[in-house]
């Protein structure tokens, strides 16, 4: 056969190779998607047992709703799905905030205390829903405690004390909090929020007698700092917080009569 006959041979038999390949599911073979779901999933609900076995939660239609409010808005703006997603507000004096793995977000009575803007609370759900949807949690999870461990379903009290109360690496949290800007302004709730809440706790938590989740993450001033040059990148808009001062206000003495109405 002549060389040109080969050459065409062979292109013909790659060409009947690939077509086969392309028609197996791949995905289904090694179900690499849905294996890496039970997993966040499993792990999702065994953090959130250890979390109710230790803490109080609220789940009242006098609070919650607004909360979503806030939460919802964050979510639909920015086209990710909410079904996906869930909130929830837990009982406790420290000022905290946290992602779980399978999209849930944890916020504590403590922080609602502590904000006195509703657009405080949503750039802190922005900052939360940003590591979710960067997969933060379970890359920080396999990192951590490598995946032998998390597929045993053991050390449920070692992961949730890393979720509740360390940080990511600055690389990440960096990008959790320009990536919370983007939410905010998509949803339009002004993006200075993140950069007021850094204020808050670099004055607040300062102190070395502070022993809190905001002093093991990077400092609030090196946050600021790359978070106001990303808003320097960026034009102003007109915002609008998704609740009003009076309902925000509101919702803490809501509150605040559940937790003097509930037993500590």
């Amino acid at each position: 056969m002549k060389i040109a006959g080969k050459f065409f041979l062979l292109l013909g038999g790659i060409a009947l190779a690939y077509i086969l390949l392309a028609q197996v599911n791949w995905l289904s073979i090694f179900k690499v998607d849905e294996n890496q779901h039970r997993l966040e999933e499993k792990l999702g609900e065994m953090v959130l047992e250890n979390l109710e076995y230790s803490h109080d939660f609220i789940d009242t239609d006098s609070i919650m709703p607004t909360l979503d409010s806030l939460f919802v808005p964050l979510l639909d703006q920015n086209h990710i799905d909410a079904k996906d997603y869930r909130l929830y507000l837990m009982v406790s004096e420290e000022v905290n905030a946290f992602a779980l793995p399978d999209d849930q977000i944890v916020l504590t009575t403590g922080l609602i205390d502590f904000l006195d803007s509703a657009d405080y609370v949503s750039a802190i759900l922005a900052h939360e829903i940003a590591h979710c949807e960067k997969n933060h949690v379970m890359r920080a999870l396999v990192t951590n405690f490598g995946l032998d461990l998390l597929l045993s379903s053991s050390g449920a009290g070692e992961v949730t004390s890393f979720l509740t109360s360390q940080a990511f690496s600055r690389k990440l949290e960096k990008e959790a909090d320009e990536t919370a800007v983007d939410y905010l302004q998509q949803t339009k709730v002004d993006p200075n929020s993140l950069v007021k809440v850094m204020e808050l706790f670099d004055i607040f938590f300062g102190s070395d007698d502070v022993d809190s989740w905001v002093s093991s993450h990077p400092n609030p001033s090196e946050r600021k700092a790359y978070i106001r040059k990303k808003l320097d990148g960026q034009q102003s808009g007109t915002y609008k917080s998704p609740i009003s001062r009076e309902t925000y206000k509101a919702l803490k003495r809501r509150i605040q009569d559940y937790l003097g109405a509930e037993p500590q």
